[in-house]
């Protein structure tokens, strides 16, 4: 039982680099909530997921800049050292000026691309929607590893009060023993063996203690604090609730809810959206453009309204790949199999989601039945100890007796704990794989 609360105490370390710790000063008192805010603020897998964010986003725009009209301002000084010259039937003769400038504005837009534009910002906009369901998986996913770390040390604290309490009863029992000794209603065996009795427990305190200060240094590491900083949990394991949703229900919320997989839908529609971009270069290119420019030429820096003057024009551009060679065709070959890849993984993500919404579901189910039976179970145990306690004051139970209620007591307060435990951790599991929260998934 000891060994088992350090399997989630150290299952999910790893979701967490090491960063800078927070400066120790007083006690910290820290809610679950509090936990998982500080927690995500310091995890570097979603500040690489805000950023790869920041990047499709850019990227959107990016492409957003290719569908606008293309404006570009142009200008040229050139100063003439020696003037050009000109041949006329065997005559030469110097033409322009010292000094001669040009300035223009020109505008292209696109007006027919096959479709590459239109597919292109589509595409981008899914990514955009896909970083954004990668960044809520990436939180969820945090919110999970700490929910799980702060159970953990909520058990390890519940842990450290029951064995604290099994030694406090043992050594009750020590005290009336030595009692009934010295009345000779005891012999010395009997007490020695309560002795025994007592130092056995003490063992199991001293680890419950150990376990729940490791469980505080893990989660204060998780979170970014200084590991020798006084922490204070506020909470405790709630009883488990009887009203969990249906596995149908919540198989088909998890499929419209769950970050990842929305993702990878997202991540294949964008594929597909790519493989008519990529067709697109297979289709005419139509732009119009249109320029004025601005030209003088002068001896001097001041060119005269003579020396001055001004053009206009504007047209249509057909460019037509008729031969790349077949770049065009590969590329939209390599966009079909990035497509097929993306389906194959969004199918796979949807087979992975219904599995963990199974399997997190039924742990649900298990661990509720397990703290309904030992809820009941511990008042049973106690009247049974407090009875056999009474029996054994009046001599009519042995102490083999006492120490076996004693037992009892101990044994079904743990277990207890360890369903709540399991209930609250398999809960949260269960919200991060249908990616919404319990309340919301309530019948």
């Amino acid at each position: 039982m000891k060994n088992s609360l350090l399997v989630p105490l150290l299952v999910f370390l790893p979701l967490f680099p090491a960063w800078g710790a927070e400066p120790s000063t007083g006690t910290l008192t820290l809610s679950l909530d509090d936990a998982v805010e500080m927690a995500l603020r310091q995890n570097l897998d979603v500040s690489l997921a805000e950023l790869n964010l920041r990047m499709l986003e850019s990227r959107h725009r990016a492409v957003f800049g290719l569908a606008v009209p293309d404006v570009s301002l142009t200008g040229n000084y050139t100063r003439n050292f020696e003037r050009p010259s000109v041949f006329f039937s065997g005559n030469r003769t110097e033409t322009g000026s010292a000094n001669s400038y040009r300035a223009g504005v020109e505008l292209e837009q696109t007006v027919y691309s096959g479709g590459k534009l239109g597919k292109g910002l589509r595409a981008t906009r899914l990514g955009v929607e896909a970083g954004k369901d990668n960044l809520r998986g990436a939180k969820d996913e945090i919110t999970l590893a700490v929910k799980s770390l702060f159970y953990s040390v909520l058990l390890a604290s519940a842990t450290v009060t029951i064995q604290e309490d099994n030694l406090a009863s043992a050594e009750e029992h020590l005290r009336t023993i030595k009692e009934r000794f010295k009345q000779g209603l005891d012999s010395d065996l009997t007490l020695l063996r309560q002795e025994v009795e007592v130092a056995n427990a003490k063992p199991a305190v001293i680890q419950a203690r150990n376990l729940l200060d490791l469980g505080l240094t893990l989660l204060k590491d998780a979170m970014g604090i200084d590991v020798d900083r006084p922490v204070l949990l506020t909470g405790r394991l709630d009883p488990a609730d009887r009203k969990v949703p249906s596995y149908a229900g919540l198989s088909r919320l998890a499929l419209e809810r769950n970050p990842e997989f929305h993702a990878a839908q997202r991540s294949a529609e964008a594929s597909m959206s790519l493989i008519r971009a990529a067709a697109g270069d297979l289709h005419p290119q139509l732009s119009i453009f249109a320029n004025y420019q601005w030209f003088a030429e002068s001896e001097d820096l001041s060119p005269g309204p003579n020396e001055r003057a001004t053009s206009a024009a504007g047209g249509l551009k057909l460019r037509y790949p008729f031969f790349t060679g077949g770049e065009t065709l590969e590329r939209v070959r390599q966009a079909r199999l990035e497509y097929e890849r993306a389906q194959t993984l969004a199918n796979e993500l949807e087979r992975s989601v219904r599995v963990a919404v199974k399997r997190n579901w039924l742990a649900v189910m298990e661990a509720s039945e397990r703290a309904e039976s030992q809820e009941s179970a511990i008042g049973q145990a106690r009247r049974a100890l407090e009875a056999t306690e009474i029996r054994y004051k009046a001599g009519h139970a042995s102490q083999l007796e006492l120490n076996d209620a004693t037992l009892a007591l101990n044994r079904v307060r743990m277990l207890y704990a360890q369903a709540l435990h399991d209930y609250q951790v398999a809960l949260a599991a269960l919200e991060r794989a249908a990616g919404t929260k319990i309340e919301e998934m309530k019948p």
